[in-house]
């Protein structure tokens, strides 16, 4: 007889790299000493322990808005005229701070308030969050990522939440075959099934994207994993993803790397795909009429309508083998989502005055527009360079808007903003403006009436951009936008 295998016995390779794993969690281990900060997985336990110490909701009406951020989500209330915003994250260049904040923002007498439920998430950004008018009105958020305030470490949720608005309370909602831990994903409802697609994961080895496609069901509170016939799009974060009535959603645009042998370069994203419910199942389908590439956009649904708006992002003017120059936008386009075309949205021009009759005055000259600084990244492989749009201005050319919009004012270029439509009504929140190396936290909001269209609104100003901490030849990291945070929503993370 021959020997019996002991089952229990471990390879060298796999001794190898339990080794080198408990070497590399040492090595952090004291980085992070020296750094005074704690490990990542302790910092979220202690943050879940002290929510669950809360024994009833409070709230406060704020006297100011809320501080800069981007990757938060802002969602229409399902029920009152009020917006929801929910996490985010705020950068100076040397610390980060993520947060799990929960404001109420009333558009008819401008005010904010701040409520903290018992049993909140722990801080987050880079999430999704899609509210419904059930049992008295839900907020549903998915995933997202945690960031350590110095930025050595990443944590990737995988968690499901629901907060009752009629009772104020928090649920964490637990099911098994969900998806892994992720960020910059997108997230739809159709019907009473969320659809979850897409997003990155980064362990600090290895930065995976995702294209798989995720349902679940409010109903029954199960998740089920969807493989759809057809061609659809290939892993990405950063991408735009709507609803189109009960039984079909479309996808645009987003981010991703991709190796190309031993090297890896970055990839935005032109493609456009439409998802349709066929007899027994799902199926992708290929769209034509883009708009380029372009990634770190927000979007709103308009169900009203049956359309969508899109604003900002980072788009693609020039690439080669080893260059990709592009610019931050501030177009803002709408989506038709029955025939999924694109057009620019255009402002009415406000009637002119009549000049005076008493006296003719030769126009005065107009004065030159000052351009931002282009910014220039480069990894090696690959080279971006941003900017050239007039800071708070609009940008030129037949996607922006016409003269029209340009004279109305409203958001400056700028990737990750949060936008939602509530009662015919556009709001444009926050976002990352990048210059000169830098990377800016905005605080602005600005609204549009989609009936009259005729200008923006400021309802927060932005003061002068905050001091930058960070070095000048940092390059705003994140791969060209959303922290892959949605880091990665800049490029991403949404």
């Amino acid at each position: 007889m021959g020997k019996k295998k002991n089952k229990n016995k471990v390879s060298g390779a796999v001794k190898t790299a339990a080794k080198t794993e408990k070497k590399l969690a040492n090595k952090l281990k004291k980085e992070l000493a020296n750094l005074g900060e704690e490990d990542i997985a302790k910092i979220i336990s202690q943050i879940e322990k002290e929510e669950a110490k809360r024994a009833a909701a409070s709230e406060k009406v704020l006297t100011t808005h809320p501080t800069a951020r981007a990757y938060a989500s802002l969602t229409p209330h399902p029920i009152n005229n009020e917006l929801i915003l929910f996490g985010g994250e705020y950068h100076n260049g040397q610390r980060t701070e993520v947060y799990n904040e929960l404001l109420f923002y009333n558009p008819v007498n401008n005010s904010w308030r701040l409520l903290k439920a018992p049993g909140a998430p722990p801080p987050r950004s880079a999430h999704q969050a899609i509210a419904t008018s059930a049992n008295k009105g839900e907020l549903w958020v998915f995933g997202g990522e945690f960031t350590s305030p110095t930025e050595t470490q990443f944590h990737h949720y995988k968690d499901l939440w629901c907060f009752s608005l009629a009772e104020k309370k928090w649920e964490k909602v637990v099911a098994p075959n969900g998806p892994s831990p992720r960020s910059g994903h997108r997230m739809v409802l159709l019907g009473r099934k969320l659809f979850i697609f897409g997003g990155y994961c980064d362990d600090g080895r290895e930065c995976r994207y995702f294209d798989d496609l995720y349902t679940f069901c409010l109903d029954t509170r199960t998740w089920e994993k969807v493989v759809p016939t057809g061609r659809g799009p290939t892993p990405r974060s950063a991408c735009i993803m709507l609803p189109i009535g009960n039984n079909s959603l479309v996808v645009y645009g987003g981010f991703s790397r991709v190796r190309d042998g031993r090297s890896e370069r970055t990839c935005t994203h032109a493609d456009m795909f439409r998802l349709c419910a066929r007899a027994g199942g799902w199926s992708w389908r290929a769209l034509a009429g883009g708009r380029g590439a372009r990634a770190g956009l927000a979007a709103a649904h308009n169900p009203h309508a049956n359309r969508a708006y899109v604003f900002g992002g980072v788009a693609d003017v020039e690439e080669t083998e080893e260059e990709l120059v592009g610019e931050m936008s501030d177009e803002l386009q709408v989506l038709d989502l029955e025939t999924c075309r694109w057009r620019p949205l255009e402002l009415r021009a406000p009637a002119a005055k009549p000049a005076p009759e008493t006296e003719t005055k030769s126009a005065p000259e107009p004065e030159p527009v000052k351009e931002e600084a282009v910014t220039v990244v480069t990894d090696e492989v690959f080279t971006m360079k941003l900017g050239g749009v007039p800071l708070g201005g609009h940008s030129e050319g037949p996607d922006a808007g016409g003269p029209a919009a340009r004279a109305a004012g409203g958001p400056g270029a700028r990737m990750s903003a949060m936008l939602c439509v509530q009662r015919s009504a556009l709001y444009v929140y926050g976002g990352v403006l990048e210059k000169d190396d830098k990377q800016f936290y905005l605080t602005d909001m600005y609204s549009l009436d989609l009936h009259k269209l005729n200008e923006w609104k400021t309802l927060i100003s932005q003061p002068a951009l905050p001091d930058w901490l960070g070095s000048d030849s940092e390059s705003g990291s994140e791969e060209s936008g959303e922290s892959d945070s949605e880091s990665d929503d800049s490029e991403e993370s949404d």
